[in-house]
């Protein structure tokens, strides 16, 4: 083993200080973790697989990685093991330690049969090395309300706060979610932070305003949850910030928009990491009072077992084609037989034989493998080689898929 040999070890309960504070700096946090990200982290430690880099004993980069269910077009779930917190120090980049993470979760999760790797990139330009492609994005909006009024229809909104709406607004992400390609579930540590049951210090007498919305037979059809940023003066108002909207029903999405739109004293809305498809300007009177402040890539995909990723999703459209995947990984190299019946079953079969209609790298896969993301618009780009003429084209139709869950996206 030579000197500068990176050493790559789990991370246990008297390790987790200096993992959480090597992961602060890389992200350049201005502040030591806090008391209450230590037990955050501690509480995370038996689902999570925590890792930290040392390179000549000194340690040098850490990250975590962990399995969850991710919806997929069906409404379905595929496991894909998720790597996220992913830093090294400045002073031991470029040396392979970002590399030997990545790496090494993508052969774990190969090893134990999960067919999707999934990662938020805090930089662009890393994560494609390895495969991953960019499969959603999300949108950061600004609603000039000061002109703005919106019936709420026969929906009743009830005005609560975060605790008391976590009963009801965790049950109804889980439902809605799953018709949001890409959504990512939240278990009980996220629900506790993000209503407050967790909090950081100083954040104890932060007011908490939420807003529930019924159907006329009292069914929870959404929920919001916001806070006021600024002061208002006699000649100023305040802003709204949407921390989180679930709706199940077009009505109930309308009414919380209703509710939001109306509070006194306030004249803009910024709601941050909503899904581009977004149909807010289509219920407003002026539709030009929304803008995108920011809109970026979201999550990354990287398919591990190309059959078990695509007959775990439903096709859009039916259709038969050779498709040829270059994977300097290996994961998914080769040349697959890819069929989708007239029900949205697919399959996906080796055909070394064949000759390919479509030849694609393994990133451009997983970003169209949510249907989000058009084939058309990649090709265009370079990023699909056709073969066959309409190749393109009727992969795209069997992948694509028009999400209808109104959710906000999750971070880590």
């Amino acid at each position: 083993m030579s000197s500068d040999a990176i050493e790559i070890g789990e991370v246990g309960p008297d390790d987790l200080e200096t993992w959480a504070a090597l992961n602060s700096r890389g992200f350049l946090s201005p502040r030591r973790p806090s008391a209450t990200r230590l037990d955050v982290l501690r509480k995370q430690l038996s689902e999570n697989d925590f890792r930290l880099a040392r390179i000549n004993g000194v340690p040098c980069g850490a990250y975590r990685s962990w399995d969850l269910d991710l919806a997929v077009p069906g409404p379905a779930t595929v496991r894909t093991r998720a790597i996220g917190s992913l830093s090294v120090l400045a002073s031991h980049r470029r040396r392979g330690v970002a590399g030997a993470f990545v790496r090494g979760a993508l052969a774990d999760a190969r090893e134990r049969g999960i067919a999707l790797g999934q990662l938020i990139a805090s930089q662009a330009e890393i994560y494609g090395r390895f495969g991953f492609g960019p499969a959603t994005e999300t949108v950061h909006l600004s609603v000039n309300t000061s002109r703005l009024r919106l019936d709420r229809g026969e929906i009743t909104l009830e005005a609560t706060d975060d605790p008391s709406l976590r009963e009801v607004a965790a049950p109804l992400y889980q439902s809605v979610a799953a018709h949001l390609p890409g959504a990512l579930p939240r278990n009980d540590l996220w629900w506790d932070r993000a209503c407050g049951l967790i909090a950081e210090p100083g954040d104890a007498d932060l007011d908490r305003p939420a807003v529930i919305a019924r159907d006329p037979d009292g069914t929870v059809v959404g929920t919001a949850s916001y806070r006021i940023r600024g002061d208002w003066a006699l000649d100023a108002q305040a802003e709204i910030e949407l921390l989180d909207l679930t709706a199940a029903t077009p009505a109930g999405y309308r009414a919380l928009w209703a509710y939001l739109v109306s509070l006194d004293l306030t004249d803009r809305i910024r709601a941050a990491d909503r899904p581009v498809h977004e149909p807010l300007p289509w219920i407003l009177p002026d539709r030009r009072a929304v803008t995108e402040e920011h809109r970026t890539d979201f999550q990354w995909l990287r398919l591990l077992d190309l059959p078990a990723a695509l007959t775990a999703r439903t096709a859009q459209a039916p259709g038969t084609l050779v498709l040829e995947v270059r994977d300097p990984m290996g994961y998914t190299s080769g040349r697959w037989l890819i069929d989708a019946d007239e029900a949205g079953h697919f399959t996906a079969t080796s055909a070394p034989g064949r000759s390919p209609d479509l030849t694609l790298p393994v990133q451009t896969l997983g970003a169209v493998y949510l249907g989000q993301t058009p084939l058309i618009r990649l090709q265009a780009a370079g990023l699909a080689d056709e073969h066959r003429p309409g190749a393109v084209r009727q992969l795209d139709a069997m992948l694509s898929w028009a999400p209808s869950g109104l959710v906000g996206h999750t971070w880590f």
